[in-house]
């Protein structure tokens, strides 16, 4: 669909949940149960801006496929309460396999700047050791984030959070300026971030999914491939490795990518690598002092 209408995705990226988010999840909706959830099954597009963006959401809204569309939820014209801005298409599969007839999948497609946001707000999850996503943790962080969120929305050009609609520009500014030097956010992701080369080179080789631990004291990531053919090999892997690490600061995911680069640019939270927020933070900490708001 993407080739056939000339538009170049910044990256398109599929994961499983992670089981912790799971039991998360049916912590909080017990009766929800494992059918009703959504989004087990996880594809994202991301575009580099809002026309491509639009136009991908009619096309896909539009377009007939197998699986049967239920829900579309429009996160960016009324974002969530965090501050996350993302659209999301609810499916409803359809498969030959009748053990995956009706399961249900998520598709998200957002902007680069949304994913740098979302990005961001993932490693500071890992930080916090909570939730800030589904605004749990911090007031302090969740507040930060906040505020980013709606000066990433006026820069492209869409509605910003309700109790952000009587501030100005500049005054957004300031409060984004003042809060990220009390919490001295800079900083701490950059020590957080962790390079290529800190990644176990016996497993840096292409493969069609990849098991990554995130051993957040040591900031190091352990990456591990398997190809299509050792799928179950990996489930097996990265259940053994969930419960390893369920009462210790790291984390762990199973994704699967296009090859390791693409998989570092759809995933940078679980490399600790907020690069691009950094440096669109940095710029509106510094128009703040040049126009001499502080």
């Amino acid at each position: 669909m993407l080739n056939k209408n000339e538009i170049i995705p910044y990256l398109i990226s599929q994961r499983l949940k992670r089981i912790t988010s799971i039991q998360y999840k049916l912590d909080l909706k017990p009766d929800m149960g494992l059918g009703g959830m959504n989004d087990i099954g996880g594809l994202r597009v991301v575009v580099r801006d809002t026309k491509q963006l639009s136009i991908l959401e009619q096309l896909i809204s539009n377009n007939q496929l197998n699986h049967k569309l239920l829900k579309q939820y429009n996160y960016i014209l009324t974002p969530k309460e965090s501050g996350y801005r993302s659209i999301h298409f609810v499916y409803e599969y359809n498969s030959k396999k009748i053990e995956y007839n009706r399961l249900k999948l998520e598709l998200q497609i957002r902007t680069v700047l949304q994913h740098n946001w979302a990005t961001a707000v993932e490693t500071a999850g890992i930080i916090t050791k909570t939730s800030l996503k589904s605004s749990k943790g911090p007031d302090e962080w969740l507040d930060f984030f906040k505020i980013v969120s709606s000066l990433f929305s006026i820069k492209e050009k869409l509605p910003v959070l309700k109790e952000h609609e009587h501030k100005s520009i500049k005054e957004l500014m300031i409060d984004c300026y003042n809060s990220s030097k009390e919490l001295n956010i800079i900083a701490i992701l950059k020590g957080l971030r962790v390079s290529a080369n800190h990644i176990d080179k016996k497993y840096m080789k292409n493969g069609d999914y990849y098991l990554i631990h995130i051993k957040t004291i040591a900031k190091r990531v352990v990456l591990k491939s398997y190809t299509k053919n050792q799928f179950e090999k990996a489930t097996e892997d990265y259940v053994k490795l969930e419960k390893e690490v369920e009462n210790t600061k790291d984390a762990t995911v199973l994704v699967s990518a296009q090859s390791f680069k693409s998989l570092k640019k759809a995933y940078p939270s679980y490399f600790l690598d907020t690069s691009e927020f950094i440096k669109a933070l940095e710029k509106i900490n510094k128009n703040c002092i040049e126009r001499k708001f502080v």
